[in-house]
């Protein structure tokens, strides 16, 4: 069976080809990189939610302690830190590394 682990970096590696098909249909990069980051934090909600206690809590904890935000970083926190509209869509492609 597959783990849980794994169903997350599957389904937030497969928002690259949500990216590909907005970028076919002529999306801004702006728009591409709203869309993909607020489904990237709308999968760490659902994932962080299914997280067995205590992982669940240090999860929390560490990425609070990093972003501000218990979903991960906001589009503010990105944009405050000089990042591109690409860059924001292709961060949210790539799962971080996990946390035990």
């Amino acid at each position: 069976m597959e783990d849980l682990r794994e169903r997350y970096e599957r389904a937030v590696l497969a928002l690259r080809d949500r990216a590909a098909e907005m970028h076919r249909s002529g999306a801004s990069a702006e728009t591409v990189a709203r869309a993909l980051h607020e489904e990237r934090r709308r999968l760490a909600g659902i994932f962080k939610e299914m997280t067995p206690e205590p992982l669940r809590s240090r999860i929390i904890e560490r990425t609070i302690r990093v972003y501000g935000d218990a979903l991960g970083p906001t589009i503010d926190f990105l944009r405050a830190r000089g990042k591109t509209w690409e860059e924001i869509a292709d961060g949210a492609t790539r799962p971080g590394s996990p946390i035990s």
